[in-house]
């Protein structure tokens, strides 16, 4: 009775309400349109913002299919007459178009689309396209791997049917209708950074490969920079499932992972994450190549502190004498001329690695041709961290029998080492993929070395 008792009051206050005079015009406004009205406006509304006013407008579409896969891009140009032109670049296409390795393959198919009306606008992909619906279709995801299980019954359980949700500054919001999985999609040609519009393969193309300037295969991990200082590390970034844990804590027992999608613009989680109370989801690549995040705009991706990064005891560093400036290309010439005149030997290569035979000890090996045999004088060096992104060299005196014999034949080599033993400021083209790094002493900028991955 209680509840009854309730609903009825809410009842006549709602009754009483809607008799106001003082609310009678806005009462009229909002049912003034039966339901069925409202729907086919909405309807049209959406398929003008689709085609552009039927001039055909693209669209770049975040794709989901679920949370334990990477997100795919798509685009899209929707005609007036119904078709529209879907063209994408993943794995998964590869199959669709006969290759027999999972390689991202680019592609493009017409198909029909149209916005029906359900509960709400829903927009409808409603013939089959080999790249798009593959997502949907419930066959067995194909794949190299025997072990891999059976998925034939629901496949990738993909989405290809969106209910419209809203638009708002070029961006549609929209929700998978059976998985309810939220996307969105983006007018593109209005963002290419001042380039002439690229065709969809070129688009495609450049997306594919921001997936390799993100996160490179040779560098092993990658940081979440926080406001407040701390950092989450995050590995298997080229998968797009990206894991992470905070630095202070265990990998094993707290290790996150979180789907995202590699795009034009940058990064994008499926859903936003929360680390350390920071609510993250949506990140732009940046000119100096790190990723920031724009929820906040103070959170950023980037690799490790650049000393710490040229330092990994796996990586060897191959010198581009043609990008050298100041002391060290003239150091280099010098060397070249005295190798000539010395046994008529020419200079093909300088590199730094890391001795794993000895205990803390880089080396520097210049590569000696004189015809088919090639010498490597060898010196030892020390390198010491001076902070984040500044390191300095010193030789430790030692060298190997071709480095005694050179350095007394050719002081030019000596000098080129005794050269980097200074404190260098490192700079690279990616704080995010940084396998190139140019080494300047900090004393005097015109002085720079350049080395590579």
């Amino acid at each position: 009775m209680k509840k009854f008792l309730n609903i009825s009051l809410l009842s006549i206050v709602a009754v009483s309400a809607l008799s106001l005079g003082s609310c009678s015009n806005e009462v009229d406004e909002i049912f003034d349109e039966d339901a069925v009205s409202r729907l086919e406006r909405e309807q049209k509304n959406y398929i003008d913002i689709l085609t552009d006013g039927g001039k055909g407008c693209r669209w770049q579409l975040e794709y989901f299919a679920n949370s334990d896969e990477p997100g795919y891009v798509y685009l899209m140009t929707f005609n007036k007459d119904g078709s529209v032109i879907i063209s994408g670049k993943n794995e998964w296409i590869a199959y669709e178009v006969g290759a027999t390795r999972a390689v991202p393959t680019y592609a493009t198919d017409t198909t029909l689309w149209d916005v029906i009306t359900d509960n709400g606008p829903v927009l409808s992909f409603n013939t089959y396209s080999k790249i798009f619906h593959l997502f949907a279709s419930p066959e067995d995801i194909p794949s190299t791997d025997t072990e891999a299980p059976d998925e034939t019954g629901y496949g990738h359980n993909g989405d290809y049917e969106f209910d419209l949700m809203k638009f708002s500054n070029d961006t549609l919001y929209v929700t998978g209708k059976k998985r309810g999985i939220d996307m969105i999609m983006t007018r593109v040609d209005t963002h290419n950074d001042g380039r002439e519009r690229l065709s969809d393969q070129e688009y495609m193309d450049y997306v594919v490969a921001q997936a390799d300037s993100f996160f490179h295969a040779r560098i092993p991990q990658v940081y979440i920079n926080l406001p407040n200082g701390n950092r989450w590390i995050v590995k298997d970034g080229a998968t797009s499932i990206l894991k992470m844990w905070d630095q202070n804590q265990d990998e094993i027992s707290t290790a996150e992972y979180h789907n995202v999608i590699i795009t034009y613009d940058g990064l994008s989680f499926m859903n936003p994450i929360t680390l350390d109370g920071y609510v993250l989801k949506n990140f732009i690549r940046q000119p100096d190549g790190s990723l920031l995040c724009r929820d906040d705009n103070q959170t950023t991706i980037t690799a490790d502190d650049l000393n710490s990064v040229f330092g990994i005891t796996t990586f060897t560093w191959k010198a581009d004498t043609t990008k050298f400036g100041g002391a060290f290309i003239r150091q280099v010439r010098a060397l070249a001329k005295e190798l000539k005149e010395f046994e008529n030997r020419s200079l093909t290569s300088i590199q730094i690695s890391y001795d794993s035979k000895t205990d803390s000890i880089y080396q520097i090996k210049f590569g000696c041709r004189k015809g088919k045999n090639t010498f490597t004088p060898t010196f030892n060096i020390d390198l010491t961290k001076v902070n984040g992104n500044q390191l300095r060299f010193t030789y430790t005196g030692k060298c190997d029998a071709a480095g005694e014999l050179h350095s007394e034949n050719c002081p030019a080599m000596l000098g080129f080492v005794e050269l980097l033993s200074k404190t260098c400021t490192l700079t690279t083209t990616s704080l995010l993929a940084p396998v190139d790094m140019w080494l300047t002493d900090s004393e005097d900028p015109n002085s720079y070395s350049y080395w590579k991955l």
